[in-house]
């Protein structure tokens, strides 16, 4: 016959193993805590806390002044322009449900370092083709990691022309340009870049719309919006069909 002893545990045994347990589950909420913690960076956040950790990093970054071939004017987007931007990225039914923000001549990449920190893109990209400007830029996004390190995770920055063949707009879900001053060989040719290679439902905000006849981009609405150098700046808000 089997016999099958049955023990008692000890008072003092029972309470080791109950401590035991409760570390075990401490620990597992630890680690649960810690990668919520990992996972917050990518979360949105209000639109104002943005603009309210970007504002002092522009407001003691060297101005950039307007000379030479390529900027016989220079401005920046203000910063509830740059939210009502998300706000179209965000509302629209047509959005694209991942993608890159590009600042095409991003200048000292005030666009970029905000839609970077909105949580709303895979990457944002500045692209600029003048290097005092690229190098303001790269002092706005060390400024950003030094005080919240993971904050320019999602920035890409590059001095180069943004009609590059190397850049391929096919990633796009939103895109910024301020072209007000582009001659008409520039408006034209990178108009027929975006044409050829941005996905269907991607958005650009732009100070003119192109000048030819491309079917493939829908004008949705004109805005009048704030920027550094006008309160009512028109913006034309397109969509790629």
């Amino acid at each position: 016959t089997n016999c099958v002893k049955k023990y008692r545990l000890s008072p003092a045994l029972k309470v080791d193993m109950e401590n035991a347990t409760t570390r075990r589950r401490l620990r597992s909420k630890g680690t649960m805590r810690r990668r919520l913690t990992l996972s917050s960076a990518s979360v949105r956040i209000n639109s104002d806390a943005i603009t309210a950790i970007l504002a002092p990093i522009y407001n003691d970054l060297p101005k950039t002044n307007a000379a030479g071939q390529h900027n016989l004017t220079y401005g920046e987007v203000e910063w509830p322009t740059l939210a009502r931007m998300l706000d179209y990225v965000q509302k629209q039914e047509w959005q694209l449900p991942s993608g890159r923000f590009y600042d095409l001549g991003c200048g000292r990449a005030r666009a970029v370092l905000y839609m970077a920190m909105s949580g709303l893109f895979d990457y944002a990209v500045g692209i600029e083709v003048l290097p005092e400007r690229i190098s303001l830029a790269k002092q706005a996004l060390q400024k950003l990691r030094d005080s919240i390190p993971i904050a320019g995770s999602k920035v890409k920055l590059f001095e180069a022309s943004f009609l590059n063949p190397a850049f391929k707009y096919k990633d796009a879900r939103l895109i910024f340009l301020s072209n007000m001053c582009f001659d008409t060989q520039t408006q034209d040719a990178l108009f027929r870049k975006l044409n050829i290679e941005m996905p269907k439902g991607s958005i650009v905000f732009c100070s003119r719309g192109p000048n030819e006849e491309l079917n493939a981009f829908e004008e949705i609405a004109v805005e009048k919006l704030p920027m550094t150098w006008t309160p009512t700046s028109e913006i034309h808000i397109l969509r790629h069909l």
